[in-house]
């Protein structure tokens, strides 16, 4: 929770304004005001030396004065409360020994001792009050309705919700000390980090904690009262014994702070809803209804319904013609063309297609034993079913634990922020820095999750940027192309790799860096340079603001955690050699979930968070290529094309593929274009006269991460077109996509073609 809601959560209705509450927010933005005229009065200064530019400094009276101001409003609040507070408490114990000496005087025999029974039955009844109703009942006495009560039981009740009103105004004036002296430090802090200063230290000392109210004199006082108040609830209600009087006293407590934060949290929902609302949003026209009667879809729904009746138009179509002249085939190559075309369209989620294939796989009977013969409808079931688990779906579970324990103890924030922090002030310069970065924490953490951490890093640089400036645009945009290059970084940088890694023979990482990494980081270059040029980032904004370095050392945990991952990806790297005892690398991916797990450093919520929409996903597309295979068909349609390629030089076939997948990757997901096509490719590999399985696949998985032309090519694409400006509008467009990447997604095919062919048939592939 943000410390502006938590302030408000615990703060008490009826104060609520002379909180530091209201103005903690508005001083938040005039730190982030204040340095963004620090970057401002940097860019136009002529002295472009970066050194001279970091000593600008900013006039920051405005900030101390509403400091200033916000302290005097809580010492003349707290002065005023705690002066009515005590005199109360003193008429009220004056009242309390008057009562006692008339009692005593009326009821010797009760040697100082009250009615205890008919006060007692008022103070069941109280406890039973719900907290509404003692809210509502604290500022009257609440017995004076019991007209048939004794005067001196009903007086008695009226001071004892008298003492009880007291214990919840001193509780919640100690609240209100606390409170503000931690907004005072959380906002001293924030000063300190964004601009670099070392105020905190010094005004906390000489006005803060000299200020009455946070004096630790007048911190004592106020809890010997409360002290004070307890003891006198004691002495009168509860014979003397502290821990009756205790525990009543904290009943009501606890129920007006239940009730109070009840009505708060509901009024914080109603303005966050409200506060949701007040972006300038672009003019919208109401979304057109289509449909008759009851039945009523707009533009969206009827854009899936139809494509999900063309896919089952074109099933059914496909299931009555004969196409390769065998009835299993025939009836494999509708399902196969049925899920592409469902995956493409999504007609309906892409993980919900892959959860039908199983089903639609055994119900056909499409999958054959090795002797043709078509298995049972149970032997089919198993067939599918272990398909749908194997090693790679390890691999992929085992790389969103690496990539959950490295985000949640902020480890790949701090190498991050640490790296960003030294790449200066030229945009030419931080937007290299931040695309190697974003490509680096890619190959170990996915190019799913990395983006949404690098938008977050670059919120200093966002935030004081000039009304306009292009310069935000050109950062997200390197960020997002950047994770897209990386997704052929590393076996576990993207879900297409993995499924890449099924359909390779001894796969291994050594040879996939060697090819992967030199096209990886050209292509980079080269979207560096794009990017420079459409932009102009250091004519828009010469200098930007610096990022901040985590300043906290890594602590033990870390550590381990660092070991855990190195220990996996070097196992992973050397699989090949251990291939005798461990026999595939799903196996090494138990390491990362047996000790993350099981050690409590990722919980149940962490395992929640994987993309588990992803992993069914890949699920399906295995259980479709199962099918594929099993029933001939994947076999068939390999030789049909070898016919036609079988001529050409292999580094022809491979520029085939890779241009298709291009297309393929730039309209539809990268992970639907692996699934559909690698499968394709192993088997061309294998049929051709000099078989070359392993370099089309590796080429083809590469080339899978190249589609990068439009908002929905890839992950990172998807996440960056829904970023907006503070009013609004959105940071990039199609157009922008279109522009870099379209260049960049030829560039990296061309270097696949050609770089990667190389490599790839130099180690031998």
């Amino acid at each position: 929770m943000k410390f502006s809601h938590a302030l408000q959560f615990n703060a008490v209705p009826e104060w609520i304004d002379k909180y530091f509450l209201h103005s903690y927010e508005h001083l938040k933005k005039t730190i982030f005001q204040l340095e963004k005229e620090k970057v401002d009065a940097l860019n136009r200064s002529e002295e472009k030396d970066e050194e001279h530019g970091s000593k600008s400094t900013v006039d920051e009276s405005a900030f101390l004065n509403q400091l200033d101001t916000q302290l005097e409003k809580v010492f003349d609040f707290y002065t005023q409360k705690e002066t009515e507070l005590y005199n109360g408490l003193d008429a009220l114990n004056n009242a309390l020994e008057s009562v006692d000496r008339e009692d005593a005087h009326q009821f010797p025999n009760n040697n100082g001792m009250y009615n205890l029974e008919t006060l007692d039955s008022s103070i069941k009844t109280d406890e039973k009050l719900t907290a509404a109703h003692r809210r509502r009942l604290s500022m009257e006495s609440r017995f004076t309705m019991h007209s048939e009560a004794p005067s001196h039981v009903q007086e008695l009740a009226d001071k004892r919700s008298q003492l009880l009103h007291l214990y919840i105004s001193l509780s919640e004036l100690e609240s209100y000390v606390e409170l503000n002296k931690t907004a005072f430090e959380k906002i001293l802090k924030k000063h300190d980090k964004v601009l670099d200063g070392h105020l905190r230290d010094q005004y906390l000392r000489k006005m803060v904690l000299e200020s009455r109210p946070f004096m630790p004199a007048t911190l004592d006082t106020l809890r010997s009262q409360i002290s004070r108040v307890e003891k006198l609830y004691a002495d009168a209600f509860c014979q003397g014994n502290m821990s009756i009087a205790m525990r009543q006293m904290k009943i009501h407590l606890k129920d007006q702070v239940r009730f109070d934060r009840n009505t708060v949290w509901r009024d914080m929902i109603s303005q966050e809803r409200k506060a949701t609302e007040m972006h300038v949003k672009e003019p919208q026209a109401p979304q057109k209804r289509y449909g008759y009667g009851p039945v009523q879809l707009n533009g969206e729904q009827l854009r899936q319904l139809v494509a999900f009746l063309f896919c089952i138009v074109v099933f059914i179509v496909l299931l009555t013609v004969n196409t390769f002249g065998n009835k299993y085939e025939n009836y494999c190559f509708a399902l196969l063309i049925f899920a592409a075309v469902m995956w493409a369209t999504e007609a309906i989620p892409l993980y919900a297609t892959s959860m039908l294939i199983p089903f639609l796989v055994v119900l056909l009977g499409v999958m054959r034993n090795p002797d043709g013969s078509p298995m049972t409808a149970s032997a089919a079931s198993k067939a599918v079913f272990s398909s749908m688990f194997s090693g790679t779906i390890m691999m992929l579970l085992g790389g969103f634990s690496l990539a959950a324990a490295l985000s949640k103890y902020g480890i790949a924030k701090a190498f991050a922020s640490n790296i960003l922090s030294r790449a200066g002030t030229r945009p030419r310069w931080v937007l290299l820095t931040l695309m190697f970065v974003s490509a680096f924490l890619s190959m170990w953490i996915s190019n799913v999750a990395t983006p949404v951490m690098c938008f977050s890093l670059i919120n200093p640089i966002l935030r004081t940027l000039p009304d306009h400036s292009t310069v935000g645009s050109c950062l997200i945009l390197g960020i997002a192309l950047a994770c897209c290059i990386a997704g052929m970084a590393s076996p576990i940088s993207s879900p297409q790799n993995i499924i890449t890694m099924q359909y390779l023979k001894n796969p291994s990482w050594g040879t996939w860096f060697a090819a992967a990494l030199p096209i990886g980081v050209i292509s980079l270059v080269v979207c560096w340079l794009l990017l420079l040029l459409v932009y102009r980032p250091d004519r828009s904004v010469p200098h930007l603001n610096t990022v901040k370095a985590t300043s906290t050392k890594l602590n033990g945990t870390q550590y381990f955690i660092l070991f855990i991952t190195i220990l996996t990806i070097a196992l992973w790297c050397a699989e090949s050699s251990l291939s005798y005892a461990l026999g595939d690398p799903g196996i090494v991916a138990a390491i990362p979930l047996f000790v993350f797990f099981g050690t409590g450093l990722l919980n149940k919520s962490d395992l929640n968070a994987f993309l588990w929409s992803v992993v069914v996903l890949a699920q399906g597309g295995m259980a479709l290529g199962e099918a594929v295979t099993t029933s001939g068909l994947l076999k068939d349609i390999a030789m049909r094309i070898k016919d036609g390629i079988e001529n050409l030089p292999v580094i022809a076939i491979l520029a085939v593929f890779v241009l298709l997948i291009l297309v393929f990757s730039t309209f539809v997901s990268h992970t639907v274009a692996a699934l559909i096509i690698i499968p394709i490719v192993q088997q061309v590999g294998n049929n051709l006269p000099i078989p070359h399985p392993n370099l089309l696949v590796m080429g083809a998985g590469l080339a899978c991460s190249t589609g990068q032309a439009l908002p929905i090519s890839g992950f990172p694409n998807l996440t960056a077109v829904m970023l907006e400006t503070p009013t609004g509008k959105p940071y990039l467009r199609s157009k922008d996509f279109m522009l870099v990447g379209g260049i960049t997604s030829v560039v990296a095919a061309i270097l696949v073609i050609t770089l990667g062919y190389g490599i790839m048939a130099g180690v031998g592939y």
